[in-house]
């Protein structure tokens, strides 16, 4: 019981951080939805003139809050159109891996034998590969566009899911409930969509939230490198890597942007960890019911 008490004072401590951690997601994600409407400025229009103005500058076209880029256009506008793809392309990314994850992890925990050491072994294949460096040769080869982008992220996710999907999977199998299943004649999909699938979710959920801040950071690596989203589309990762160049008249064309990223991936890891947590809870009381 002791060890029970002190998982869930751990996850009190945790309570502070999910309330934050949900809380900036909501802001950024209502900031990046809504935001680019309410705005006077196109995040697409240039202003040659007003190129490279500072934070708080003035012009006939209104206040600029976060300054200009080189090209005159808007960085606060830019910057909140800018998060629309990467969190699309992150959720995307990490509901897609998250699919083929679970389903290929669920069947290797099931069945076991030769399945499990075949999908195990292309597992461990894909994990001894850099992501990125996979992720660079698959969008070399195939070209630039969202739908690529979110399939390579998704691709290079899944062994995660896979691997934590299985384990889980393997200790479920030996539980009583899925023998009596057996039992009473239920077989292979049935009995993991029916009693090994309802037995994860807490965990799938965990990793797909960690999952997405993980495909967030990857899309943006993308496109500071010039692999992902294509100008002049307002992107985090693209205009981040476009101010680079201007850091030392400029530092607000790449600041603004890095910190949303940092804001959105630090505040999804914060409800990450508190559901990891929680996981650590619920696994902890169910095997001392078992025991019992």
């Amino acid at each position: 019981m002791s060890g029970i008490r002190n998982l869930r004072r751990r996850v009190a401590a945790r309570d502070a951080g999910l309330v934050i951690g949900v809380a900036a997601t909501a802001i950024v994600l209502l900031a990046v939805t809504v935001g680019p409407v309410l705005l006077p400025f196109d995040p697409l229009a240039q202003d040659l003139p007003s190129a490279l103005l500072p934070p708080g500058s003035t012009t006939e076209r209104g206040l600029h809050l976060f300054g200009t880029d080189d090209l005159g256009r808007d960085v606060l506008a830019r910057t909140l159109a800018g998060g629309r793809i990467p969190i699309l392309v992150g959720l995307g990314a990490a509901l897609i891996g998250g699919l083929i994850g679970t389903t290929l992890g669920l069947t290797a925990g099931y069945l076991g034998g030769a399945t499990d050491n075949v999908l195990s072994r292309l597992a461990d294949v894909q994990l001894s590969l850099p992501s990125i460096l996979v992720a660079l040769t698959l969008l070399a080869f195939s070209g630039q566009n969202i739908v690529m982008l979110v399939a390579v992220i998704a691709i290079t996710g899944w062994p995660t899911y896979f691997r934590l999907i299985r384990a889980a999977a393997i200790q479920l199998r030996a539980r009583p409930f899925v023998d009596a299943a057996i039992s009473s004649g239920q077989r292979g999909v049935s009995v993991i969509v029916r009693h090994l699938l309802p037995n994860v979710r807490v965990l799938l959920v965990m990793c797909v939230t960690l999952d997405f801040s993980r495909a967030i950071l990857m899309e943006a690596g993308l496109s500071f490198l010039g692999l992902g989203v294509s100008p002049p589309a307002p992107d985090w990762g693209l205009m981040v890597s476009q101010g680079q160049s201007q850091l030392t008249i400029a530092w607000w064309m790449a600041t603004f942007p890095g910190i949303a990223i940092v804001i959105l991936v630090l505040a999804v890891n914060l409800i990450g960890d508190w559901l990891s947590a929680r996981r650590e809870v619920a696994d902890a009381a169910a095997e001392r019911v078992v025991q019992a």
